[in-house]
């Protein structure tokens, strides 16, 4: 197995520096071919683009953000490799949603080798959010897109390359109290309007207005850890759309799967494609990322692009002994995952 290693240096105060030296220290195994990269932000699409072509298997061990922007990369190929997550985010959304953070949870880097050989190739939804963005897990508008935006600006700065998880989820925490103190005290106010439609090209039209908060997901986690429906699905071509009137719905909504008794939410709406026409400004996250401001009269159109293979873990994924140095090839891994793409000539419908 052809197995490439994209490793965010940065991620989880530089536990990715850890996890490549220790992959560089493992025995080699047999029928594995280890190829490990730290990724660079400002060069990674040339790092995917000439190194995962011919590959068996995409390893990305990082955040939620590295992932998708990874995914996104992937996602310009005719015939992309499987991709699989090593999570080391403050999030881990994607990982919590296709198994990997319980795998990773259970026993770091053997319980994670002996997945990738028990584990089987899926297609996942590629979705597009306007020019030059796209996502596979979720996108926010309102007020989660703004604390998002709040929180990268922080990131960005040199100094906080060297926080950890914990000062991470403190940010979150910070600026959400300080954007949910700017609803309470009435500072600003939005307005758009939302169209979700249907295979069939059939429509609902909602207003949102004020501080409502709109969350369009492909999976089944948001926020660090979130529940959302149990129903959704990340290759039926659909998206749950959650329409959040108020800040106490929305807190409501972060404490779903971390409060046991607390019921999973059910989407507002269930649509194939989404239109939105804003009338100031407003940040757009994807992915838990910021990816950019909108301006007044933008008119977002969200549509499914294309879809990914990924390699998922057994929903009862159980290591019964310690693989240690040992890295068997799955024969479920194979280069020609045609079964699950469609056909390049048809990928952007």
């Amino acid at each position: 197995m052809d197995c490439l290693f994209l490793i965010n240096p940065i991620s989880g105060a530089h536990a990715g520096k850890k996890i490549a030296a220790e992959l560089e220290r493992g025995l080699p195994n047999r029928g594995l071919i280890k190829h490990v990269v730290f990724t660079d932000p400002e060069h990674l699409e040339t790092q995917v683009l000439s190194l995962a072509s011919g590959r068996d298997l995409i390893v990305v061990a990082g955040g939620d953000g590295t992932v998708s922007a990874v995914a996104r990369i992937l996602g310009t190929l005719d015939r992309p490799p499987p991709l699989a997550i090593l999570p080391l985010g403050t999030g881990n959304d994607l990982a919590r949603s296709l198994g990997w953070w319980k795998v990773w949870n259970q026993g770091g880097l053997d319980y994670f080798r002996s997945g990738i050989s028990a584990g089987k190739v899926e297609a996942m939804d590629l979705w597009s959010c306007g020019e030059n963005s796209r996502f596979i897990g979720y996108a926010g508008l309102g007020l989660d897109a703004r604390v998002v935006a709040s929180v990268s600006q922080i990131r960005l700065k040199r100094f906080c390359h060297n926080f950890g998880k914990r000062w991470n989820q403190f940010f979150y925490i910070a600026l959400g109290l300080k954007h949910i103190l700017s609803i309470m005290l009435k500072f600003g106010s939005t307005e758009m309007d939302v169209y979700f439609f249907d295979k069939k090209g059939n429509m609902n039209q909602i207003r949102l207005r004020n501080h409502d908060t709109l969350i369009l997901s492909n999976i089944e986690y948001y926020a660090g850890g979130g529940a959302l429906s149990s129903v959704s699905c990340w290759s039926d071509g659909k998206l749950e759309a959650y329409v959040i009137p108020t800040v106490m719905a929305y807190l409501g909504l972060l404490l779903r799967g971390r409060i046991t008794f607390l019921s999973s939410p059910r989407a507002t709406y269930q649509a194939c494609s989404v239109k939105i026409i804003r009338k100031q400004n407003f940040p757009v996250q994807l992915d838990g990322e910021w990816a950019r401001e909108c301006t007044a009269r933008d008119t977002i159109k969200i549509e499914r692009v294309r879809a990914l293979p990924v390699l998922i873990p057994p929903a009862s994924f159980v290591v019964k002994e310690t693989v240690g140095s040992r890295w068997s090839k799955s024969p479920i891994l194979k280069r020609d995952i045609s079964s699950i793409l469609p056909d390049p000539a048809t990928a952007g419908n």
